[in-house]
């Protein structure tokens, strides 16, 4: 097997715990809820939008600290310590201490994207970017989906406190295998000196400010699914059942990153470039969203809520083979943990949306309101990828199969 699967599925291994990790409170936040006596509002800015915070305040730092002194190290640290703020969070004894917990988690996986997109870029061959690209961020999907649908078996068995002291432990696992199978990239090849007129290029380039833009309208989409749960039971599931609709969500990843990553490689060596099939997969996942919340509001079965469900992950993580294929063959490879991680900064800033969601739920009695919202966020996202230049430049000249 060529190394770089390898490194494709380790990658994908260290994104299954950090998700599972992230999302495993979704089931549960109802008895969350009722045990610490707050509202829809509290609970989405408590439970995930101060981890997202973390998260994206963590994203420069880490991609700069990985530039220059190496990205295994921080790839390896990163598990170890998201596995211990979970377990910190199983232990709080107040939503206020909970809530830190995850500001905390959220700061330590803020360590992995900026680190693992380049050391992907690496090693895998650029005709085969945008499959890399979407393999190895399928794990993200996948243990969205795991953890929703665990989440929801075993906190029905065992209660939410003691569900996330079982899910610390599977990033230690991860971290030895990071440790054992990474290896650090060539620093004559990824890291060498970087000057500062290329970290002001990344700062400045309009075509990654109109990708970091359609990033932010993504993930602002793309967390509505910590709603899913809570949206379905509301609707008459129990949390068994709740959970594994909502999982299908995260179980689209690895068919819609594949598939979108092969058309889209496929796009660019035809000279269509990527840039299309990014922006129509964002308007797409908008769409289904909007379907989603008018479903709810004329009580579609729950067969139908399921295909919206499923085509709304599908076409969520299908954007991001094309959008990180499109940075990894536009920025030079010195700077290109700093271009992710402002990607990724930017894009994370949407993780306002579970609160958002929450305050719109309390106002209007309905989460119906809040899907058309997402929707429309995500169509202007799918417009700015479609404003991105047709021939992309970063201080060097690139072909129209960069897009």
């Amino acid at each position: 097997m060529p190394y770089y699967v390898v490194l494709w599925l380790v990658m994908l291994i260290g994104w299954i715990t950090n998700y599972v990790c992230r999302i495993i409170v979704a089931p549960g936040i109802p008895d969350i809820m009722r045990e610490f006596g707050t509202s829809y509002e509290v609970a989405g800015l408590g439970l995930m939008t101060v981890l997202l915070i973390g998260y994206f305040t963590m994203q420069l730092p880490a991609g700069l600290i990985g530039d220059r002194y190496g990205r295994k190290r921080v790839l390896v640290l990163g598990p170890i310590l998201w596995g211990a703020a979970t377990f910190a969070t199983a232990l709080s004894p107040s939503f206020q201490l909970l809530a830190a917990s995850r500001f905390f988690k959220g700061l330590a996986m803020g360590t992995y994207f900026g680190n693992d997109r380049p050391v992907v870029a690496a090693y895998t061959p650029r005709e085969k970017m945008g499959l890399g690209q979407g393999i190895s961020f399928s794990g993200l999907g996948i243990g969205m989906g795991l953890g929703i649908l665990l989440g929801g078996v075993l906190i029905n068995s065992f209660g939410w406190r003691t569900t996330l002291m079982l899910v610390a432990l599977p990033p230690l696992a991860a971290s030895a295998l990071l440790s054992r199978l990474v290896t650090e990239p060539p620093r004559s090849a990824s890291l060498p000196k970087i000057s500062g007129a290329s970290i002001r290029a990344v700062f400045r380039s309009r075509d990654l400010w109109l990708l970091n833009g359609a990033a932010f309208c993504s993930i602002f989409s793309l967390w509505a699914v910590l709603w899913l749960p809570t949206v379905l039971r509301e609707e008459g599931l129990e949390t068994g059942w709740a959970s594994v609709f909502s999982s299908l969500f995260g179980f689209a990843s690895p068919i819609g990153l594949m598939f979108s990553g092969i058309v889209s490689d496929s796009l660019a060596r035809r000279g269509f470039g990527r840039k299309s099939w990014l922006g129509a997969a964002i308007v797409l996942h908008g769409l289904f969203w909007s379907l989603f919340g008018y479903a709810l509001s004329v009580k579609a079965p729950v067969w139908v809520l399921m295909l919206l469900i499923l085509g709304a992950g599908f076409w969520q993580w299908g954007l991001w083979s094309p959008m990180y294929a499109i940075i990894a063959v536009m920025v030079p490879a010195p700077v290109l943990g700093t271009a992710y991680g402002l990607n990724n900064f930017i894009g994370q800033m949407g993780g306002l949306s579970p609160w958002i969601i929450g305050w719109i739920r309390d106002v209007t009695g309905s989460f119906i309101p809040a899907y058309y919202v997402v929707g429309v966020i995500a169509v202007v996202g799918g417009v700015l990828a479609w404003c991105v230049s047709p021939a992309l430049r970063f201080g060097r000249a690139e072909g129209r199969s960069s897009e």
